[in-house]
């Protein structure tokens, strides 16, 4: 299952048919079996964004999201729901913009907006369906320098005629193919001419954890293996 919904999200958890529990942070987590990359949003109507500013949790939720998410390797979402221009607001729209431009300027939290519940789940699903496709669709640039710097470092730290330990270096070159999916392929393939003999689809339904490679890294590092690209 690639997401789930905090308990007090049941209406948008029956929309989307995602199963429903009390999540330690934010209220919707999407494809986080699969390790670094995956989703953790809060979901705020301007009314529950209004409420929290006035009454002190922003500042908490906020930083407890991104604590989480930064120790993670995990993307911060705020999907805002509905429209900032309300009548019987006690903060302008102009007052709620200023704590969204600042949440994604300054903090780095990426905000998102839709018109309804309806409209929330259908984000959802699409994000769900990216992070399907490419597990690293969502990493920064950064992340994934980072992630080749611990792959060279592991493989300097291990023995280097180490056919195994090879191999895996060689495949988590490849973006999208982290530690575990390089063992999961490897497990399945057990040297790099296996892998190099396997086909795109066979690549793609290779699981790590719950999740399949999928189409997109699969036929990324068949191009890459083959000097295709």
């Amino acid at each position: 299952m690639s997401g789930t919904v905090d308990t007090r999200e049941r209406e948008l958890s029956r929309k989307l048919g995602w199963p429903v529990k009390t999540l330690p942070v934010g209220d919707i987590w999407i494809d986080l079996s699969g390790g670094k990359g995956g989703i953790v949003a809060e979901r705020k109507t301007a009314a529950d964004l209004e409420a929290s500013i006035l009454d002190g949790r922003y500042r908490e939720q906020r930083t407890r999201l991104l604590s989480h998410c930064q120790l993670n390797g995990l993307r911060p979402l705020y999907i805002i729901e509905g429209d900032l221009d309300r009548m019987n607001g006690r903060l302008t729209k102009k007052a709620l913009q200023k704590y969204l431009t600042r949440l994604t300027l300054r903090y780095g939290v990426s905000v998102l907006q839709t018109e309804s519940t309806d409209d929330t789940a259908t984000l959802c699903r699409i994000l769900e369906e990216q992070l399907k496709e490419d597990p690293s669709v969502f990493l920064t640039e950064e992340a994934l320098k980072v992630a080749y710097t611990d792959t060279i470092s592991i493989h300097k730290r291990g023995n280097r005629e180490d056919p195994a330990i090879f191999a895996s270096s060689v495949l988590q070159q490849c973006p999208g193919i982290s530690s575990a999916g390089a063992d999961a392929i490897l497990k399945q393939f057990p040297t790099l001419s296996h892998v190099w003999a396997a086909t795109v689809k066979e690549l793609a339904d290779v699981l790590v954890g719950k999740r399949k490679i999928g189409p997109v890294v699969a036929t990324r590092l068949h191009s890459l293996l083959h000097n295709l690209t």
